[in-house]
């Protein structure tokens, strides 16, 4: 298989040591590891703004415009045959991904998203909490908020609901759970991730069935806190990396994933290294199948 690495080196004011992520994860030897096993090694590209964008005012803005240039290069990997592993600041960059996949297929057949991460990132302006662009990827990708944003960024049609799947998702808001069942979007919880995975089985079965091509989505903030100590919003009760490789492993053995991301990993907070290689066990889990 051919492998379009591709880093998203852009993060909003509120989560800056996060756009360091992508080539913390390239200088751990991630390049490397995929040639020794026998991947044919496109890149690593890297999102870039133009000097406009790059004056332009606001954050989310300046994020949206580099959703559409990872957009672009997902969407030309696809087209070439290479398969993209997106080396993500933060979740947002899933937008991007989205609009890639949408973008090389002409928007038809559906795509679907299986969302491995501690949140469900499903928060609108109006549930958050925070006011974090980085728990908005989800209701975003479902065209319940930001429309500007998600057309900016290239994603022209929103994702169906039912094209979903949640895994490992236990730390939402209250009105983001609410979003979410109200939505009908699969969560397989981490008992399921712990016990063999018979849902996340059926599952991808399920969504399989339903659409032409499927991003996968990990955060590394899925693992167990345990795992990832120094990340900032680790939750308990998850599932250790291990488990959560095994995992992986079963949902990238359906032929219609498309893409893969990897998010939220913050060198200036890992200061053992740990939580880049926790989610690189994670990710070399993913692509040993």
């Amino acid at each position: 298989m051919k492998l379009a690495l591709i880093a998203f080196p852009f993060a909003t004011d509120t989560d800056q040591g996060t756009a360091a992520g992508p080539a913390a994860l390239l200088r751990a030897g991630l390049p490397a590891w995929a040639r020794d096993k026998g991947y044919d090694i496109a890149g690593p590209f890297c999102v870039e703004l133009t000097q406009e964008q790059q004056a332009a005012y606001g954050s989310w803005n300046k994020i949206a415009f580099a959703n559409a240039h990872l957009a672009r290069l997902v969407a030309e990997a696809a087209r070439t045959g290479a398969f993209p592993l997106i080396l993500q600041s933060n979740c947002y960059a899933a937008i991007g991904v989205l609009a890639g996949l949408q973008i090389s297929s002409g928007a038809r057949p559906r795509t679907g998203m299986v969302w491995i991460d501690a949140h469900g990132d499903c928060n609108t302006p109006d549930t958050s909490l925070s006011g974090w662009l980085s728990g908005m990827p989800v209701a975003i990708a479902l065209g319940l908020c930001l429309e500007r944003f998600r057309k900016q960024a290239g994603l022209v049609t929103p994702i169906d609901p039912r094209d979903v799947v949640m895994a490992c998702v236990r730390a939402n808001d209250p009105l983001e759970q609410e979003l979410i069942d109200q939505a009908g979007i699969e969560i397989v919880p981490v008992s399921d991730i712990k016990s063999g995975c018979p849902q996340l089985r059926a599952a991808m079965e399920r969504l399989s069935r339903g659409v032409g091509r499927i991003y996968v989505h990990f955060d590394a903030d899925a693992l167990d806190a345990s795992e990832v100590k120094s990340m900032w919003l680790t939750a308990p009760g998850g599932p250790a990396r291990a488990e959560l490789a095994a995992a992986m492993q079963i949902v990238m053995t359906h032929p219609k994933v498309a893409a893969f991301g990897v998010a939220d990993i913050n060198p200036e907070r890992d200061e053992d290294g740990e939580m880049i290689q926790a989610a690189l066990a994670v990710v070399k889990a993913a692509f040993t199948v």
